[in-house]
């Protein structure tokens, strides 16, 4: 993120002309009206004043798998609807030993702390409710919603926040008298048939109480995942420096472990400005505990950090994540693995 930009109203989406859609905005730009999928040349009528930047799918599929890796590091049991959206379920049980509120916090705190981004969480029995929090604690808060307010919560909330409600139904209800949650909640019978369909009316009454959500189903692991940090201190020794690996590989197996599965390729890279060397293992039949990763990650970075002097970047990638083979023994013939 550009520092220069912090508190200006920003548009993720295009070069700056009028072709294209609004990829994403900030809360300043928000504000204004600009909304995901608006044409840019409408959200720039509205916020003239916006800095308009071009999207970057990589990095933003990156940071996306690293949040959700994050996200299951908390609980398996999450939804991502869109790249930067997600409804994790943190319902007590006798496997999670964190209560939701601190549950919540941590994650918003790692989400930060361990990638620079701020986020906003909504706590609540559902997802609409969830969501509504969400918004309202933007750019960077935690909105708890007690059980049995839901309903009384989220009724003042616009029709916008109902999530895949198609545009033309959002007009046909405005353009009927129906700006909000609570005034659909409360229509009477008959009331929201003409409007938008037998069908979408049922839906959208048990939307608006929060009511008609189906639980949240076990979300499936990702391919790979990574863990890097910035050296700061030009002063840091080579032990300090295998400190911070093995720092990333105890976070990262942290992650893995969340979802049952083990790693099948390890990649280390060390940066010197804008140059990186690294170095590979390819692990069968996996990596399957956090100390023998410690291990793998430090004999591939071993020859990386000499001298250590200049580094300022370390980066650790577990690859060819899957489900434990069974019991054959981890390194078959090998003291830590095939380095490549």
């Amino acid at each position: 993120m550009d520092p220069a930009l912090k508190g200006r109203p920003l548009i993720v989406g295009g070069a700056g002309g009028a072709l294209g859609v609004v990829a994403a905005a900030s809360a300043e730009a928000r504000a204004r009206g600009v909304r995901a999928g608006q044409p840019l040349g409408t959200a720039r009528r509205l916020c003239p004043e916006a800095v308009v930047r071009p999207g970057d799918l990589e990095t933003y599929a990156r940071v996306s798998e690293e949040v959700g890796a994050l996200l299951a590091s908390h609980s398996r049991r999450f939804e991502r609807p869109s790249s930067d959206e997600a409804y994790v379920d943190l319902t007590p049980d006798p496997s999670r030993s964190v209560a939701p509120v601190p549950a919540a916090e941590s994650m918003k705190d790692e989400i930060q702390t361990r990638l620079g981004i701020d986020v906003s969480l909504g706590l609540a029995g559902s997802r609409i409710a969830a969501r509504v929090a969400s918004a309202w604690a933007r750019p960077r808060g935690l909105l708890i919603v007690l059980p049995g307010y839901e309903r009384s919560f989220i009724a003042p909330a616009p029709l916008s926040f109902l999530p895949d409600l198609p545009p033309h139904l959002e007009d046909a209800l405005a353009r009927a008298g129906f700006k909000t949650l609570g005034q659909v909640a409360d229509a009477p019978p008959g009331g929201l048939e003409p409007v938008v369909g037998a069908a979408a009316a049922g839906r959208l009454r048990a939307a608006a109480v929060g009511d008609g959500e189906d639980p949240i189903a076990v979300a499936a692991p990702p391919a790979w995942l990574q863990e890097e940090v910035r050296v700061r201190d030009r002063r840091a020794t080579r032990e300090d420096l295998l400190s911070l690996l093995d720092g990333l590989a105890a976070r990262a197996w942290r992650r893995v472990r969340a979802f049952g599965v083990q790693a099948g390729s390890v990649t280390v890279e060390v940066r010197r400005g804008e140059a990186g060397a690294r170095r590979s293992a390819e692990l069968q039949p996996g990596l399957a505990d956090d100390e023998t990763a410690a291990r793998v990650v430090r004999g591939l970075a071993d020859p990386l950090l000499e001298p250590a002097a200049g580094v300022r970047g370390l980066q650790l990638r577990l690859g060819r994540l899957a489900p434990p083979p069974g019991d054959a023994p981890l390194f078959p013939g090998l003291a830590g693995g095939a380095l490549l």
